[in-house]
């Protein structure tokens, strides 16, 4: 166990410290403000305050964490450590050059998304304007990086602390935002797609509509056979993401009604986990995520308690706080859609940190990784380029024990698209488990 000592404990020291000392070094500790109980200890510790008054190691605090607003300014870095730029700069007197729980606290709480700022089209925060971006650092997951060197620091100065190595993990995850392409729509959506595939002279779709509709198997997008067969031969844990919102220009799967569309998401319960994918129009209808998350429930005769949104709009107080509300406990859409990598600077799940209440929550972040369109269709990479690059993120997560969670969709397995699902195939058979 490891004694912390600040002068005031605040709701943001606790949090932030749970997260450098349990969740990423799995190490026990105690907060105290009592000067007197840290003198005394003989325990492994650490003095986090603004001044060094000779009591044993210490780390001198920024302001940040002892603050309960939100302050309209961003940090910014003239110095590197360990090629990394050097946020909350300190000074001579501290055991680190920077503030290390401030650094956490900012980027893990996506500070900066909370400032003015301006959204894309689809009222997202972009990654172009984001810190990491900026400073080249948005493919690493540097938090994790200064915190396994701070513990090895700490190692250094205080042999008896025990820190755990945390175990790699990888999870597939599927968005479904379109279960088929034209089974299981319904006569009107069908009739009027005829319609135009005939006004197009599209004869080959015309053939494929009626396919589809004759026999769903053999509908393009339902593809999950075969999604579902990789994920057994590599004993990879496959998580599906299903969009059961109402029809809208960007909300595009089957009526939640509709037999063939229900009979689907019963056969994927049964071996694999599925969680909610927030419609398009939850973003600015909240209460559309309970209503959608009861449909899945009672669909598939089981609790949901995992999301990640479509489009991955997201507004880190509304949205979180209406899944919690929801009875949402983990949440998958922690990642760019533009940017592969690393939004919040982790690899670990770890806890939201509400900011505009000052309080955290028992809601869980899984950062997402990467996304097959964002490769594909924002970066424009060819596949070799993609898995390169997917294996250089890979290789950041396995170096820090941490969660690699990967986003595909169903319709990217279609025929024509082969080579990118050879990166798919190839990222699942790397990564084989046994």
């Amino acid at each position: 166990m490891i004694l912390i000592y600040t002068h005031n404990i605040t709701p943001r020291i606790n949090y932030t410290i749970n997260l450098i000392f349990n969740s990423a070094l799995q190490c026990q500790y105690t907060i105290t403000d009592d000067l007197l109980l840290y003198n005394e200890s003989t325990l492994p510790k650490i003095a986090y305050t603004n001044e060094n008054n000779g009591i044993g190691l210490f780390l001198k605090s920024d302001a940040l964490l002892f603050e309960s607003d939100i302050k309209n300014e961003l940090p910014n870095s003239n110095t590197f450590y360990l090629n990394l730029p050097e946020f909350f700069s300190t000074n001579n007197s501290s055991f680190l050059p920077y503030d290390l729980f401030a650094t956490v606290f900012y980027f893990a709480t996506r500070y900066e998304e909370y400032l003015p700022h301006v959204v894309d089209k689809h009222q997202r925060f972009e990654a172009e304007q984001g810190l990491s971006f900026k400073y080249q650092i948005l493919n690493k997951p540097f938090l994790n990086t200064l915190i396994q060197d701070f513990a090895t620091k700490l190692k250094q100065q205080f042999p008896q602390l025990e820190f755990k190595q945390r175990a790699f993990n990888f999870l597939s995850t599927i968005d479904i935002d379109n279960a088929f392409a034209y089974a299981n729509k319904g006569l009107k959506r069908n009739a009027g797609g005829l319609l135009k595939d005939i006004m197009y002279f599209k004869f080959n779709q015309i053939l494929k509509r009626i396919n589809s509709n004759i026999n769903s198997n053999s509908d393009p997008y339902n593809t999950f056979d075969f999604i579902n067969l990789l994920s057994e031969e590599t004993k990879t844990a496959l998580h599906y993401f299903v969009l059961i919102g109402d029809y809208s220009y960007y909300d595009k799967n089957p009526h939640f009604q509709n037999k063939g569309f229900q009979s689907l998401l019963k056969s994927l319960s049964l071996k694999h986990s599925i969680g909610l994918h927030p419609s398009y129009e939850s973003f600015n209808h909240l209460e559309k995520i309970s209503i959608e998350k009861q449909r899945l429930e009672n669909i598939i005769e089981k609790k949901v308690t995992s999301a990640r949104c479509h489009f991955l709009r997201i507004n880190f107080t509304e949205t979180y706080r209406a899944f919690i509300n929801a009875g949402i406990t983990d949440d998958y859409t922690m990642i760019y859609a533009s940017q592969s990598g690393f939004r919040a600077g982790l690899c670990i799940p770890y806890k939201w940190f509400d900011l505009q209440k000052n309080e955290a929550t028992n809601l869980t972040i899984h950062p997402s990784i990467v996304m097959e369109g964002t490769l594909r269709d924002y970066n424009k990479f060819l596949p070799a380029q993609a898995t390169e690059f997917i294996n250089q993120l890979m290789e950041e997560v396995k170096n820090n024990g941490g969660e690699f969670v990967s986003i595909w969709h169903n319709d990217s397995f279609v025929k024509g698209q082969q080579e990118w699902i050879d990166v798919y195939h190839k990222l699942l058979f790397d990564n084989k488990l046994g």
